[in-house]
């Protein structure tokens, strides 16, 4: 008696314990966000860090003495590890201090959770030390791999960390397929932990994702989404985040208003988080609405505030954008010389951070501002260099802004060669992203938009060769009768693409008809089956004195009776019936049905109907004056109570043909054979050759078979 005791009570402690231990890790997991510094204060003097070892045992002797559990260490020091790569940290040489907690914690290492930690930690490292976001990527996903399968609370905590920043890295790579699949996988994972804050940031996000693929509307719905939900917590953090993500949605919206406001109250809210970073990205927003507006010298001072925030914390790179965004500023207001002096600081920045992926729009910046000011030969050096990165980052935009800027500066510079170049570059890039119109016609306008654009190109490139009018005539007539030639070949295209589109759509119908009748048939009850709304009861009946239906009243005659037979089923049962062959029907139920209520149905149905003859044919047949017994097989689905196990309709048919073979063994009417699964039955039951696994699993009770009959009676198919 006192060991039941002694074991209930040990269950109830873990059931209390570990939802209470998953509620400490969310928790935690917010202080990391909300108060960095406080909980990195808390963990160095609970900790004594830095600690000495070597090993476990030095490790687990370490944390004796500071009265710990080596296991809640463990954990502690990864936090801080993690902490000291934030830059909402304020502490002194952090990514050293990083680097040797992550060696040391290395040494620990020793189950899937605290490899995939080290993993985050070493891509944290390498992203923030040398930017090398590609090598992140690839650590982040390993470590992921170690975790995928792991499903407790704490393993789906460190998914929600990876995601976050696999989503975060592949934008700013420019990979927005992966992206998109993170953030999504990142917004799942804070459902399934029903953690507001979580879904909060996730909804966050995911609007940023959209905001920068210029879907609008998609990103101010889950911008106002996470703000709703933030502003049920009492967290700062995540509201004054919320409401500065909203700004920027309502910004790219042109709520200039709205945007401002916003802006400003996050701004504020920073200010006094003592959040510089994000207080300068509030004052850059402010600045982008002004420069929106035009309003370019109010622009240049919050761009010059943001600035300050940022060489205060020597954040080098958020000094970069600043500085671009100033120089763009500048050049609006046509003030040259303080535009080129603020690009060149950019630049400086950008090359020394290898940031390649900013620095392409800043050289391309150069170029536009060098181009402004007909300095030709700058343009191209500053052209060539953003041409050389944007092919090696496979930017199209960036490609052919340079492209245009080059063929511009060498048309000046007279080096006709090189401008046609770039302008058979351009040309080539615009022909290979046309869509191909595989499943939708294009519409006139963008077929002439496109024409309209090579006409350009192609006077654009004719003018550098043709110098008197009689030329430029025959130009533009043959011009002209290309725009004629491509319009007769785009409408003639257009005529077949719809022609076979009606030929898809009568061969789609064709194929789930029945070959002979062409009512619905065989692959129409697979299509049935495969169907969203799957039936529930399938069952297969053979009504024995209409098997030779089609001979005694010919084809005709025999479509005609056994479509007004099938309507009457359908009309009745609420079900849909489809014919297999002459005789043999399948009906589709969508509830689940027993075996017995299902004969009973059919039969009664079979008992009231009348088979519909054309009088004007001589009777030649007793069909009509016999009653139409039925032979039923049957089964449930789903056949395997596993919903991983998933069998193909093909064989689910099969089975059900094999109870029908079982029933028609007795060869008396009215008679059914339903087919079930155990609970335990395993998918290799139903492996070819069917019929006879599924006669072994008979004997086997795997499977079970019931019928209104006596069950030794059947003679079990086995081939």
């Amino acid at each position: 008696m006192q060991k039941l005791i002694l074991f209930y009570h040990t269950l109830l402690l873990l059931i209390v314990t570990f939802p209470a231990h998953a509620e400490i890790n969310q928790q935690r997991e917010i202080e990391f966000i909300e108060t960095p510094n406080i909980l990195f204060e808390r963990l160095s003097a609970r900790t004594q860090f830095p600690l000495s070892f070597n090993n476990r045992s030095e490790f687990e002797a370490v944390a004796d003495s500071l009265k710990y559990r080596p296991d809640e260490l463990q954990a502690d020091l990864e936090i801080l590890a993690r902490l000291f790569l934030e830059t909402a940290l304020k502490a002194d040489d952090k990514i050293n201090n990083a680097r040797l907690l992550t060696q040391q914690l290395e040494s620990l290492a020793e189950t899937p959770m605290q490899e995939a930690i080290i993993l985050l930690l070493e891509g944290r490292i390498r992203g923030l030390e040398d930017q090398q976001y590609k090598q992140s990527i690839i650590l982040f996903k390993e470590a992921l791999n170690k975790i995928n399968n792991l499903n407790d609370t704490q393993s789906l905590n460190l998914q929600f960390i990876l995601h976050q920043n696999l989503s975060s890295l592949h934008t700013l790579v420019k990979q927005d397929t992966q992206a998109l699949y993170h953030y999504k996988r990142y917004r799942e994972i804070a459902y399934r932990l029903r953690n507001d804050y979580f879904i909060a940031l996730s909804e966050t996000a995911i609007g940023i994702y959209y905001t920068g693929r210029n879907q609008l509307a998609k990103a101010l719905q889950h911008h106002s989404e996470a703000y709703r939900i933030s502003n049920r917590l009492d967290y700062p953090v995540i509201q004054a985040q919320t409401q500065f993500q909203l700004s920027r949605a309502y910004r790219d919206l042109g709520q200039w208003d709205e945007a401002l406001k916003n802006a400003n109250e996050a701004a504020i809210s920073y200010q006094k988080l003592g959040r510089d970073a994000s207080q300068s990205k509030a004052m850059t927003v402010i600045a982008m609405i002004y420069a929106n507006q035009e309003q370019w010298n109010k622009a240049i001072d919050y761009y010059l505030n943001a600035q300050q925030l940022d060489e205060k914390h020597n954040r080098r790179i958020s000094q970069g954008l600043n500085f671009h965004n100033i120089g763009e500023a500048y050049l609006h207001l046509s003030n040259y010389p303080s535009a080129m002096n603020y690009l060149q600081m950019a630049n400086d920045i950008f090359r020394e951070k290898g940031v390649m992926h900013y620095l392409v729009y800043n050289e391309l910046l150069f170029a536009q501002a060098l181009s402004e000011q007909s300095l030709w030969k700058e343009t191209i050096t500053h052209g060539v260099a953003a041409l050389i990165i944007a092919d090696s980052k496979q930017l199209p935009d960036a490609q052919k802004e340079a492209l245009e800027y080059l063929a511009n500066a060498y048309r000046e510079e007279r080096n006709y060669p090189a401008a046609l170049e770039m302008m058979d570059r351009l040309v080539q890039m615009q022909q290979s992203t046309e869509e191909d119109p595989v499943e939708e016609t294009l519409s006139s306008n963008l077929t002439e938009e496109k024409l309209k654009f090579e006409i350009n190109i192609y006077q654009h490139k004719l003018s550098g060769y043709i110098k008197n009018s009689k030329d430029q005539q025959m130009a533009i007539i043959i011009l002209l009768a290309a725009i004629f030639i491509l319009s007769f070949a785009w409408l003639y295209s257009l005529k077949r693409l719809n022609s076979f589109k009606q030929q898809k759509t009568l061969l789609a119908t064709q194929v789930l008809q029945e070959p002979q009748t062409q009512l619905k048939g065989y692959q129409g009850l697979l299509h049935c089956m495969s169907d969203e709304n799957s039936p529930k009861t399938i069952a297969l009946v053979n009504v024995k004195l209409l098997a030779d239906l089609d001979n005694e009243f010919g084809l005709t005659e025999s479509k005609i009776i056994t479509e007004n037979l099938i309507n009457q089923f359908e009309s009745q049962l609420s079900c849909k019936v489809y014919l297999i062959k002459p005789g043999e029907f399948a009906f589709c139920f969508t509830d689940s049905l027993a075996p017995e209520q299902t004969l009973i149905q059919i039969s009664e149905v079979l008992s009231h109907q009348a088979l519909t003859i054309n009088s004007n044919v001589p009777n030649y047949s007793e069909l009509h004056n016999l009653e139409l017994d039925c032979i039923m097989g049957h089964i449930n689905l789903p056949l395997l109570a596993n919903p991983d196990l998933r069998l193909t309709t093909e064989l689910q048919f099969e089975t059900v043909q094999y109870a029908l073979a079982a029933a028609k063994s007795i060869d008396i009417g009215h008679t059914y054979v339903s087919i079930r699964t155990l609970n335990f039955a395993p998918a290799a039951i139903f492996f070819k050759p069917l019929y006879l696994n599924l006669t072994h699993a008979l004997q086997r009770g795997i499977i079970r078979a019931e019928t209104n009959r006596t069950i030794s009676d059947i003679k079990w198919p086995k081939n």
